[in-house]
């Protein structure tokens, strides 16, 4: 009689918070309800006594933002990171390296401006002009004046936790001096108060509208800097002044087709499953702008969220990678997610952030004195 197959494990790691808001107890019941064991993964105890796991998920934002100055959560992170090594099989859904990419602001725009820059400039689908700055030891002016125009957004290096949320509309260079590095500066794109999420899960994806910043003059204007919460403007229930869209001209959501193309391009680069992409269209020019990109989004207003992941989750299972005892250096092996491309990214300034080892070295480090302004 042939022995009895294992049934497969899924570990989730997820704080009790994330878990709560996404309602995860339902997708753990759906999973089991297919044959699945369902198990909660604990960084802080030893792996191997609680798998074996076949696939993991997770959401380790925070533990690796506090890794870059925190040595007890850059160890859990590299314990981690020893059990997926001496566990090839274990799927990550989703790789650690493309994850610190995305907490990363100066690193996910340059993967969005590689994007443009691969279509030629001739796509409908920009990323509006930034600027990266360290500190406030350099020419600020000079800098917005080469390369943005006002109004200008203001957003924090770290694309995670509450002080994210916080940034700020510059209307004029006075407004300049009320900026704290390390931060990045975008030219503002009027878009008639309306964002589209798109909340990928593995190869589908759901787009989403949501109010925004309505518009604004372009060029500089006398106006005050306005400072605001990006979760209380964009939010699906919220009702702020700012997201009060004047009268003005229709504009169409983004094509179906440009949606698609922006997904798999950024999956392609990635590796990743589980993403959301902010889109807006540009009142002027009609083109869709790709404005954020973030790991593991809320994915409200997603009904279909669960089955889409555990359909994702059983593709994976269906598809087993084998890993390669001696993988060439050009194409690491990638069995924590999706396989990445290099393609994309060929011409950026990035060292390579998709390699599977996490690097030695803090996740962010805010003193780097490297100031990028060739946006």
């Amino acid at each position: 009689m042939p022995a009895l197959q294992r049934r497969k494990r899924i570990g989730v790691c997820v704080n009790d918070k994330k878990k709560r808001k996404l309602n995860f107890h339902v997708f753990e019941e759906l999973c089991k309800s297919r044959g699945y064991d369902v198990t909660d993964v604990d960084l802080s105890l030893p792996l191997s006594n609680q798998g074996p796991f076949d696939l993991i998920i997770h959401k380790l934002s925070d533990l690796l933002v506090e890794a870059g100055q925190d040595l007890k959560s850059h160890y859990l992170v590299q314990q981690l990171q020893v059990y997926l090594d001496t566990h090839p099989y274990t799927i990550l859904l989703d790789p650690l390296p493309a994850l610190h990419t995305l907490l990363d602001r100066f690193e996910s725009y340059h993967l969005l401006r590689s994007l443009e820059s691969r279509n030629n400039g001739i796509c409908s689908v920009f990323s509006p002009p930034c600027v990266e700055l360290v500190s406030k030891h350099c020419d600020i002016v000079s800098l917005v004046r080469a390369h943005l125009t006002f109004p200008i957004i203001c957003k924090t290096r770290i694309a995670h936790g509450p002080r994210s949320h916080q940034m700020s509309l510059i209307f004029n260079e006075g407004g300049l001096n009320e900026v704290t590095p390390p931060c990045l500066l975008q030219s503002f794109i009027n878009h008639n108060a309306t964002l589209y999420k798109v909340f990928v899960v593995g190869s589908e994806h759901f787009v989403v509208r949501r109010p925004s910043l309505r518009n604004f003059p372009l060029g500089e204007t006398d106006e005050k800097t306005i400072f605001f919460n990006s979760h209380e403007v964009s939010k699906a229930e919220s009702c702020s002044h700012l997201s009060q869209a004047m009268p003005c001209p229709e504009v169409h959501p983004p094509p179906a087709a440009i949606v698609k193309k922006v997904v798999q391009s950024l999956q392609e680069a990635l590796g990743m499953s589980l993403f959301g992409v902010d889109v807006i269209v540009d009142t002027q020019s009609g083109r869709c702008a790709v404005i954020d990109v973030n790991a593991f989004p809320g994915y409200e207003g997603v009904p279909e969220f669960f089955q889409a992941l555990l359909s994702h989750v059983e593709k994976l299972f269906e598809d087993p990678k084998e890993p390669s005892p001696d993988p060439p250096a050009e194409a690491p092996q990638t069995l924590r997610g999706p396989a990445p491309s290099n393609s994309w990214v060929a011409d950026s300034a990035l060292a390579d952030p998709y390699k599977n080892s996490l690097p030695d070295t803090p996740y962010f480090n805010l003193c780097t004195p490297n100031l990028s302004d060739d946006w």
